[in-house]
């Protein structure tokens, strides 16, 4: 016997499948630059947000610091992060893109609007606009319980 799933579980199911397809073929695509997807995830956000510690990206990036520490220290070898002194407080490091780190941020953003073509071909705007209207109260709810239940457990 055949159980049919509801259009909600049937979207989640099939929202979770697409993502990690979407990472699989991100990741893959992203060799020819000599980095995962998560780095370019980290580059773009650094970008936008030159100057923050390493906290502060990571709570941008909705991650735990010590996951992106890996991350920076891979970045820093390749010559696209520093870390710099904080003027007024020696103990905090920012984060800086070097000047090669600079020029691989733009060739990410040419990167991601490659992959978006790509992949969402010719989905039109107004359907893309319904879609990005669900995700963004998704990620709202989740975020929400997730801080009540991060404050239920203090």
């Amino acid at each position: 016997m055949t159980t049919k799933r509801s259009l909600r579980r049937e979207f989640l199911g099939t929202l979770a499948n697409a993502a990690r397809h979407l990472s699989h073929f991100v990741d893959r695509r992203a060799r020819h630059l000599g980095l995962t997807g998560a780095q370019i995830r980290v580059l773009s956000r650094l970008r936008r947000r030159e100057g923050a510690t390493q906290a502060e990206l990571a709570a941008d990036m909705e991650m735990r610091p010590i996951s992106l520490s890996g991350l920076i220290d891979k970045l820093n070898r390749q010559g696209l992060v520093e870390r710099c002194s904080d003027a007024s407080d020696r103990r905090i490091n920012r984060l800086h893109l070097t000047p090669a780190g600079r020029i691989m941020a733009l060739r990410i953003d040419r990167f991601r609007e490659e992959i978006a073509r790509e992949v969402l071909g010719d989905a039109d705007a107004a359907a893309l606009e319904a879609g990005l209207s669900v995700l963004h109260g998704l990620k709202r709810r989740l975020k929400e319980q997730r801080d009540e239940t991060s404050i239920a457990a203090e």
